[in-house]
């Protein structure tokens, strides 16, 4: 369960004093004479041992101060549904930037009996919308404002009834595409990068982010982090190019007229804004871990290069699976390098995404030192992918121990001095933030998840982790670490806070 933070010190002189504060609240709804109003805060004030200076004036600092926090809070997203699997058949027009897209989805009410079902999906162009239990297809009313769906279920249905929604849409993500956050620069969802190849040396590529709930603008589906389900999703590409997604790609067919039908496929459950995929004509780089294949994408020519960057990926792998008792839980992982990318990196399950700093050529790659970041996507296949955070709210869950990988992986392989210089760059990231920022660890009171993320969520996040594990002993915490895993494998989890 969700509880509203209140540290802070004006917030904790409000809980104390609930009963006047609800007497004075009261009062100014129900009376037009300012002079009662003030008698009566002057009243309650003056039997407070601890008056707070300023009398009534900031009794309504901190009331408007409640209020707005109120206004702001953003619990967990209800669960009225739960999507089992997707199923998505995909093609693009690269002309007109857009998805021509076919979704069935296998759903079931969560535990109460329920009559409309809402889904995200961005703006799309929709057809007819159907509904299957046993078999046979059943046409649904629905209403659609360019962002969710309300779809008109034949009859109530329990938590004991599966089925389906199946229809066809167009997706345009470049449609009130807008300016996302210093984290994540844009809210695009999915991205066709020269489409139509008019760029000199620029190759044709298209892409995926979804972090925070930017998937919905090429799928439909509930766009939320505690929604988990298994997916298969078919892409529609040009025969010369490769496509890369989450699981395993089980099988290619061949479709004529120089296109190919590529199904990548998730047996395991993930969140939504997980879901991944990247076109291209791209190079790939073989590795392995044990039973576990390992690519590393990048543009023709730098081959090379990529063997360098990525080449601790194995190594990086074993050392996690054995520092947390917890094997690489995916059955592949792919590290594929972009143009454009509009974030650092997204540990998309089983396919990590990076921007183009990563693209180093064999000589350029000698000194590269991009250990860090390919330890923190890589940390996210646990903590983020395999657990997940329940809310947007609770994002150090996913980013703190990212960041505290970033450590550990420098404490094993290059030793404690160069760890805690790691360490000092990451608390001299949050304070130089908190400077002129000063919000809670995990909080609910934001008015858009990509405020979250923040040297608060990272650097802070990491660092307080780092301050456990002195504090437990490390035996301690890291059997700390594998039991978090081993009991919330494939859920969702929060941080429980006492005020």
């Amino acid at each position: 369960m969700n509880q509203l933070t209140l540290n802070d010190l004006s917030f904790r002189w409000i809980v104390s004093k609930l009963p006047a504060l609800f007497f004075v609240v009261i009062l100014m709804a129900c009376k037009t004479n300012q002079v009662a109003v003030e008698d009566a805060e002057d009243n309650i004030l003056a039997t407070e041992t601890h008056t707070i200076k300023g009398d009534s004036a900031m009794i309504k600092a901190l009331v408007a101060a409640e209020e707005l926090a109120i206004e702001n809070y953003q619990p967990s997203a209800k669960k009225d549904f739960d999507i089992l699997h997707t199923d998505l058949d995909l093609a693009f027009d690269y002309m007109n930037q857009s998805v021509l897209g076919k979704a069935v989805l296998t759903i079931k009410p969560f535990f109460y009996p329920q009559k409309e079902l809402i889904l995200d999906a961005q703006d799309f162009e929709l057809g007819k919308i159907f509904f299957s239990q046993k078999g046979d297809l059943e046409s649904l009313s629905y209403q659609y404002d360019d962002q969710k769906i309300r779809i008109q279920l034949p009859r109530e249905l329990t938590r004991k009834d599966t089925f389906q929604v199946t229809f066809d849409y167009t997706a345009f993500p470049e449609r009130n595409a807008g300016e996302g956050s210093a984290a994540i620069t844009d809210t695009k969802g999915l991205y066709f990068i020269d489409p139509m190849d008019t760029v000199p040396d620029k190759p044709t590529m298209i892409w995926t982010q979804g972090e925070t709930a930017h998937n919905s603008k090429w799928f439909p589906t509930i766009d939320s982090p505690n929604e988990k389900f298994t997916q298969l999703i078919k892409l529609t590409v040009v025969d010369s190019l490769i496509s890369i997604g989450n699981g395993e790609l089980i099988r290619q067919e061949s479709l004529g007229d120089g296109l190919r039908k590529d199904y990548w496929e998730m047996k395991l459950p993930h969140s939504p804004y997980l879901a991944a995929f990247a076109i291209g004509d791209f190079a790939k780089v073989t590795a392995q871990w044990e039973d576990v294949p390992l690519g590393y994408f990048v543009e023709k020519g730098y081959e090379k290069g990529a063997e360098k960057v990525f080449k601790n990926t194995p190594e990086m792998i074993g050392f996690f699976s054995d520092l947390l008792g917890v094997k690489y839980p995916w059955p592949k992982y792919d590290q594929i390098v972009v143009r454009d990318f509009v974030s650092g990196a997204m540990e998309n399950t089983t396919a990590s995404i990076f921007m183009e700093e990563l693209r180093l050529t064999e000589r350029e790659a000698i000194d590269s030192e991009w250990d860090y970041i390919i330890a923190h996507e890589l940390f996210h296949q646990w903590f983020g992918d395999y657990v997940t955070t329940e809310s947007w709210a609770n994002i150090t869950l996913n980013e703190g121990f990212a960041n505290y990988s970033e450590f550990l992986w420098s404490e094993y392989k290059y030793g404690a001095d160069e760890a805690k210089l790691k360490l000092i760059a990451e608390t001299e990231n949050y304070f130089a933030e908190a400077k002129t920022k000063q919000v809670d660890l995990v909080r609910f009171e934001y008015e858009n998840a990509e405020d979250l993320f923040d040297s608060h969520s990272y650097s802070k996040g990491g660092a307080i982790l780092h301050m456990l594990r002195v504090y437990l002993g490390s035996d301690a915490f890291y059997a700390g670490l594998h039991t978090y895993l081993e009991e919330h494998a494939f859920e969702n989890v929060e941080v429980m806070i006492s005020v």
